[in-house]
């Protein structure tokens, strides 16, 4: 069976814990094809129905654009996980009747975070390795790294072959690490970490749960569940909407306020903008930042008003800075990215690698954005609005 195919026919069950505290709270239950036991800590979940694969989840509490990420450790078994050895899975007829459909060879199990909803989520996903013909009797898995967005699956690393004594034998537990790195999240196994797996390439949160995947015909043991938060400045509102207007209307600070899309010059057709950004500038002890205000049209969902778009950062020169830039994903963008502030109110990024220069004009009323999508009723008077490109900028 395919992997797409696969995914969709995952059931997510998801069970919410109440409260300021938030404790392991697990589906349990049993019915004819699945019993999920949580006792003395140690989560038993198997699942026997054919072609129907689940996922067993807990709330987190870290919740999209809140600025934070979990890190998440556990110890995690499949019984069903025998190399060469194949399981029974069962299908129910329309009548009730329930018979065997069959075996499963390669039982999947493994791990998910970032969950929103059965068509957006990040998976670890794990099976048993190849029989060793040469006896040598090193414990080995294959992996999988997806990440599941709107329905599409994204695959950052496809099923690979990991052979290491730190490896923990077909039916054992395994500790699994989940690492929130810039730009997505580093995989590990054993308990040092000692085997690197690969890295998601999505740093994305689309919903705040994480949990077990048990395919059809596995039969998991998860224990030390174990997870926290991970402060993520790209993601956070560094101020709300109101506090960001407050702010700004009282600012005595020539280079703070709003500023609105003046020029975009590209080198590349294939390179198009995220958005039409809005955006603001606030002035720190050490930083400049440019804040989201709106505009964007990639992963829209993704942005609030007062989320971080650019940290500058002064480099000695007057007015030049090194800039990071946070693109559409929220992945960060440094090298080779330079900020020019002009006595005019003119801001210039420049992105020397993909070959883009980008221009925002400082509005000349503070109050100009109160209304998202509003636009100064002089701009079409003083710029020439072809110089803004109907395609937009994927990467940025």
């Amino acid at each position: 069976m395919s992997m797409n195919t696969r995914l969709l026919l995952i059931t997510f069950l998801c069970v919410f814990s109440i409260g300021q505290c938030i404790a392991q709270t697990w589906y349990t239950g049993k019915d004819n094809f699945r019993q999920a036991i949580f006792q003395d800590s140690i989560l038993s979940d198997y699942n026997y129905q054919a072609k129907k694969d689940i996922v067993n989840v807990t709330e987190t509490d870290i919740h999209p654009g809140e600025g934070f990420r979990p890190s998440l450790s556990l110890d995690i078994a499949n019984r069903n996980n025998r190399e060469n050895k194949k399981y029974p899975v069962y299908r129910q007829s329309q009548t009730g009747t329930i018979t065997k459909a069959g075996y499963v060879e390669k039982t999947v199990w493994g791990v998910v975070w970032g969950y929103g909803d059965s068509s957006n989520f990040h998976a670890l996903l794990l099976r048993a390795g190849n029989q060793d013909p040469y006896g040598y009797h090193i414990p080995e898995l294959q992996y999988s790294i997806i990440t599941v967005a709107e329905g599409d699956t994204i695959f950052h690393a496809p099923w690979n072959t990991l052979s290491s004594p730190y490896i923990n034998p077909e039916t054992d537990y395994n500790r699994i690490h989940v690492v929130p790195v810039n730009g997505g999240y580093e995989i590990f196994i054993g308990k040092e970490r000692e085997c690197r797996i690969g890295i998601c390439h999505d740093d994305r949160l689309f919903g705040s749960s994480a949990g077990v995947y048990i395919g059809s015909g596995a039969k998991i043991k998860m224990k030390n569940w174990s997870l926290s938060p991970v402060e993520y400045i790209e993601r956070k509102v560094f101020l709300t909407a109101d506090k960001l207007y407050e702010y700004l209307n009282i600012s005595t600070n020539e280079i703070e306020g709003f500023y609105e899309p003046l020029q975009s010059v590209s080198a590349s057709d294939n390179i198009r903008l995220g958005g039409n950004y809005q955006l603001s500038a606030i002035s720190t002890q050490q930083y400049i930042l440019l804040l989201y205000v709106n505009g964007a049209q990639r992963f829209q969902d993704q942005w609030e008003t007062g989320m971080i778009k650019a940290i500058l950062k002064p480099t000695g020169l007057v007015n030049i800075f090194n800039v990071t830039w946070f693109d559409a994903e929220h992945k960060p963008l440094k090298d080779g990215v330079k900020a020019v502030i002009l006595s005019n109110h003119i801001i210039s990024i420049y992105f020397d690698k993909e070959g883009v220069i980008l221009k925002w004009a400082q509005t000349g009323n503070k109050k100009e954005f109160d209304t998202p999508f509003h636009y100064s009723m002089y701009r079409d008077i003083l710029y020439n609005t072809t110089l803004i490109p109907s395609f937009f900028i994927s990467s940025l």
